[in-house]
């Protein structure tokens, strides 16, 4: 784990690049590509599983996979469970449902989804969300928080807690005069901290004027006669695709494509209008005693096993998985998954789009899939 805020002054800058480089290195490789699922508990929001490969903080990387950006964690909302609660961050998360049916919602807009659906929430929008009260669901949700953190977007509100809280150790509810919950407490040594933080249910003031004035803003009215004209556009066309886009993406409204990859079946990519444009995710289906194709990218890559037993191969070495597993594919890694059952294998792959922006978000293949027909 990393250390936050470690002040380190005797040495210059270059020296400790390639310390720190090192050690990170060293780290990474140590440990494994392929996860268990941490289990649930209960917390302020309801059933939650803690972050498989840490939380968003970018000091809280490299604590179970070799992942830097990626991580995830799960939702089980059981039947006729109580009322989550409702928070708001500026990332646009993506949540995809593993079983079972639910709603969403979103700003006051509900939206219903169903297994192998995913949600797409715009940023700093108030989300909630609820299973069919008979048979409930289980969300997965992976994320690329960490990017938020290093642009100091990584802040996150509470609007309302779980109907029937659970308080952890170390932390107590704070109620008004009335006796009403508004939030609670975090005590003193909790993290090391010295005096106890208060968490109080609603908005941060500047965060909500800046967020209400976009969308408040309505179309782009004026001519662009120069580029700065062009990114006061940029900001109204953002705040109209939040308003429009779609925040559910239904699988069976999406089409499998024949690729050199293997059988895959798109729910999100940049290119589509929708929200949360941050990530690619896609299924990728690969039949009974078969494999995909090898490829490589610079994106690392995080992937849930849906169905099926397998392995992977990561630079020449082997990676058992079975259904319910995470596999984690560090940057710049030749991988290929193989389906070593009787059974069809789904696996439900995700990774940063970020890699776009910096130039390097293409891949490069270096075999097809056995099923491929060029």
């Amino acid at each position: 784990m990393l250390e936050p805020w470690r002040e380190v002054q005797q040495e210059p800058d270059h020296i400790k690049r390639f310390v720190y480089q090192r050690q990170e290195d060293d780290r990474a490789r140590s440990l494994p590509h392929v996860l268990p699922q941490l289990p649930m508990q209960p917390t302020v929001m309801g059933m939650d599983s803690p972050h498989q490969t840490g939380d968003h903080i970018s000091y809280d990387m490299l604590t179970r996979g070799p992942l830097y950006c990626m991580t995830s964690h799960f939702t089980r909302i059981a039947p006729h469970a109580p009322v989550r609660g409702a928070h708001r961050h500026i990332g646009a998360p993506s949540l995809f449902c593993v079983t079972g049916k639910g709603w969403e919602w979103n700003d006051g807009e509900t939206y219903h989804f169903e297994t192998y659906d995913i949600l797409t929430v715009p940023p700093y929008t108030i989300h909630q969300h609820g299973g069919d009260k008979d048979i409930g669901c289980t969300i997965f949700v992976p994320e690329d928080g960490r990017i938020h953190h290093t642009l100091g977007l990584i802040w996150r509100e509470q609007h309302k807690l779980n109907e029937k809280p659970t308080f952890r150790q170390g932390t107590e509810p704070i109620n008004d005069t009335e006796g009403k919950l508004i939030g609670y407490r975090i005590k003193q040594g909790v993290l090391g901290i010295t005096k106890d933080i208060e968490v109080i249910l609603g908005p941060e003031p500047n965060r909500e004027a800046s967020f209400q004035a976009r969308r408040g803003a309505g179309d782009w009215a004026g001519p662009v006669e120069n580029t700065y004209d062009r990114y006061m556009k940029l900001m109204h066309e953002e705040a109209d695709l939040c308003r429009h886009a779609d925040h559910v993406v239904l699988e069976k409204k999406q089409q499998w494509e024949n690729t050199r990859q293997g059988r895959i079946k798109w729910l999100i990519h940049p290119d589509m209008r929708i929200a949360t444009k941050r990530k690619y995710i896609y299924f990728q289906e690969i039949p009974p005693g078969s494999r995909s194709g090898k490829h490589r990218h610079v994106a690392e890559e995080l992937i849930l096993v849906l169905e099926g037993k397998g392995y992977d191969v990561h630079d020449g070495e082997r990676w058992n998985w079975e259904q319910g597993d995470l596999i984690c594919i560090p940057g710049m890694t030749e991988h290929q998954h193989f389906n070593s059952s009787s059974d069809p294998v789904r696996l439900l792959c995700a990774f940063p789009a970020t890699y776009l922006n910096l130039g390097v978000g293409g891949f490069e293949q270096l075999e097809d899939a056995p099923e491929f027909e060029g």
